[in-house]
């Protein structure tokens, strides 16, 4: 993923989830199916997008993404939620409930 392409998502999706990884992080891999099912069965109108921490270091330099697993969430163009390493799954909804819900509930 590009800047460019993180500003075209920011202008036209609501509500995008980044979740930066790689291939050879064990806490990625676990960390994912949590991240994946919390975002479905909570979250369905927020797009999630994976990004490969390897392939867009221009991005993750830039937005100051620097350890991975990495989550980061934009609402409305602006960042609400951050979250680094093997994060709370029930901390992250937590964090994330009340924006969605204001966001999306009176749509």
């Amino acid at each position: 993923m590009t800047p460019e392409t993180l500003s075209e998502l920011k202008n036209n999706e609501p509500a995008v989830m980044l979740y930066f990884h790689n291939d050879v992080c064990g806490v990625c891999k676990v960390l994912w199916p949590k991240v994946e099912a919390l975002m479905r069965e909570r979250f369905p109108l927020i797009k999630v997008v994976r990004v490969d921490a390897n392939e867009s270091r221009e991005l993750a330099g830039q937005i100051q993404m620097m350890s991975i697993p990495g989550l980061l969430l934009y609402m409305d163009g602006h960042e609400y939620y951050r979250g680094n390493g093997m994060v709370s799954m029930s901390q992250m909804e937590e964090q994330i409930a009340r924006p969605y819900h204001l966001m999306f509930d009176q749509a």
